[in-house]
């Protein structure tokens, strides 16, 4: 396991980001913070301490025929036990990893329970109820000092809904599969990291990131032009449409396809150079603003992705599953299709789409089900 330094959360040996706060985990764990927590013993409970044996038996002293005077007893001085210090408690931070919310579909793990009684501080930068000992926020890592407010634990408070009335609601999937927070949507909502407290701590939303519409298409989803996009993961086994320059997204690989483009110009010319009768286009590893990492050709037969089979290979990648996805086409069309993959194949919003209820939309670090 590697421990991130940031905010300590445990994370398998293979990831690249800390699925609690985002951080880039340390490669060499040897360098990780360790593990306080004693390991239990496989009976289930800790073995009582053994006492070295004495090495020979004490002597019996013989029976005293009178009993011997009382001595008064004496005032021992008042010696004070040792104290340990407090050790910090580990903040249960929300999703992560480059890839957050992908997680929820690797199998649901044990939440810790929640802080219990008057233990809690406030936020001063989010807001965020914390536990007393926790030396950082949970939800946004900010230094926790020892003047913040402290505040007794509330009950859950509905988000709250505007006069016309709520038409749906994006539910957070954490990152252990359980539902989080819920934001209601009106007719038109905008969403981004000035929506409201579910979306500020996100620094990969972008201030208006999306807008939700209900129409007669029932939700309509678009992307304001927002940095990072808006992922709308697709059925499994139902082939999606890639256009030029479609981009779509397996663990935390980001890929975009683009089309061979034509060679002959607006008379009908063809350009000369080499025939070309194997490859209808290439798919490209978006590692940056306007950066592209290695390329590699698509064949019209097609290709597969995955993590330990097909013919493009992520090895290093956690979240894609050992036979992912496939680029195939048909009728002249490039379609993208899933093929049971555990965390899912997302394709970015690259025009208003119509999105049914129960989709799966990845905005930012975090997963919503979309609910109407």
């Amino acid at each position: 396991m590697i421990v991130c330094p940031r905010c300590g959360k445990e994370n398998q040996d293979h990831y690249k980001f800390c699925l609690g706060c985002g951080a880039e985990l340390p490669r060499d764990a040897a360098h990780a913070p360790k593990s306080f927590t004693a390991p239990t013993p496989p009976a289930g409970r800790m073995a009582p301490p053994q006492m070295p044996p004495m090495a020979a038996p004490l002597p019996q002293m013989p029976p005293v025929a009178a009993p011997l005077p009382q001595m008064p007893p004496m005032a021992a001085p008042p010696v004070a036990s040792p104290q340990m210090p407090p050790m910090a408690a580990t903040p249960n931070a929300p999703m992560s990893g480059s890839s957050p919310g992908l997680a929820a579909f690797n199998g649901p793990l044990t939440p810790s329970p929640a802080p219990t009684g008057n233990d809690q501080v406030i936020c001063p930068k989010c807001n965020t109820s914390n536990n007393k000992n926790f030396k950082f926020c949970g939800t946004c890592g900010h230094t926790l000092g020892a003047g913040s407010p402290s505040v007794a634990p509330a009950a859950p408070v509905a988000p709250p809904v505007a006069a016309g009335g709520s038409r749906g609601q994006l539910v957070l999937i954490r990152a252990d599969g359980s539902e989080g927070d819920s934001f209601h949507l009106q007719d038109t909502t905008v969403i981004g990291r000035e929506s409201g407290s579910l979306f500020a701590s996100d620094s990969y939303l972008s201030p208006r990131h999306a807008v939700f519409t209900f129409g007669g298409q029932g939700l309509v989803v678009q992307d304001e032009a927002s940095l990072n996009g808006v992922y709308l993961r697709v059925a499994i086994d139902q082939p999606n449409e890639l256009l030029d320059r479609s981009v779509f997204r397996i663990g935390q690989e980001i890929i975009r396809f683009e089309r061979i483009a034509s060679r002959t110009d607006a008379s009908g010319v063809e350009l000369m150079g080499s025939p070309n009768s194997t490859y209808v286009g290439r798919i490209c590893l978006i590692i940056g603003r306007d950066t592209t990492g290695n390329c590699y050709p698509v064949p019209v037969t097609g290709m597969h992705l995955g993590r330990e089979r097909g013919d493009i290979l992520f090895p290093e990648d956690g979240y894609v599953s050992g036979l992912h996805c496939r680029l195939h086409e048909e009728e002249g069309r490039m379609y993208l299709t899933d093929i049971g993959s555990s965390n899912g194949t997302f394709v970015r919003l690259s025009a208003p789409r119509p999105i049914p209820s129960g989709s799966l939309l990845l905005m930012g670090q975090q997963l919503f089900r979309v609910e109407y």
